[in-house]
C-alpha cells in the first residue's frame, strides 16, 4: 500500500473536492458575468421573445391604397376620405400600394411621405 495512512487520504480527496467546488463556483460567476454559465444562457433562452405569426402577418400586410384628387380610399372601399386619415390607420412595416395615376402630386407626396414616417413600404402605381 501507499505510505499514508486511510484518514490522511480522506482528507486529502476533501480537500481536493472542496477546492474544486470552489473553483467551479467561481468561475461559474465569472462566466456568468460574460454571459456564458448555464443559468445566464437558459435566462437568455427564456428571455429571447419568439417571433409569432400574428406579428409576422402584420408586417407582410399589402394595403392598397387609390388617390383620387386630393382625397383616398383604401382598395375596395367606395367612400374617399382624407389621405392624411388612411394614412395614420396603416400598420407600421406593411407594403403600401399606392395607386396614383388620378391624384393630385402634391397629396400623393404627402401621402408617400407619411406613410414612409410610419415604417411602411411604399410601392407608386403610375400607370
Amino acid at each position: 500500500m501507499s505510505g499514508r495512512s486511510r484518514p490522511a487520504r480522506v482528507g486529502f480527496f476533501a480537500c481536493l473536492a472542496v477546492l474544486v467546488a470552489l473553483g467551479v463556483g467561481y468561475f461559474n460567476d465569472c462566466l456568468a458575468g460574460l454571459g456564458l454559465s448555464v443559468a445566464a444562457l437558459s435566462q437568455k433562452e427564456q428571455a429571447t421573445p419568439k417571433a409569432e405569426p400574428a406579428a409576422e402577418a402584420k408586417a407582410e400586410a399589402r394595403v392598397r391604397i387609390v388617390v383620387q384628387g386630393e382625397q383616398c380610399r383604401l382598395g375596395g372601399a367606395r367612400e374617399l376620405r382624407s389621405c392624411d386619415d388612411v394614412c395614420g390607420e396603416q400598420i407600421p412595416g406593411a407594403i403600401v400600394e399606392l395607386a396614383a395615376t388620378a391624384g393630385a402630386q402634391r397629396v400623393v407626396e404627402d401621402l408617400r411621405t407619411c406613410l414612409r414616417r410610419r415604417g411602411a413600404t411604399v410601392q407608386v402605381i403610375s400607370e
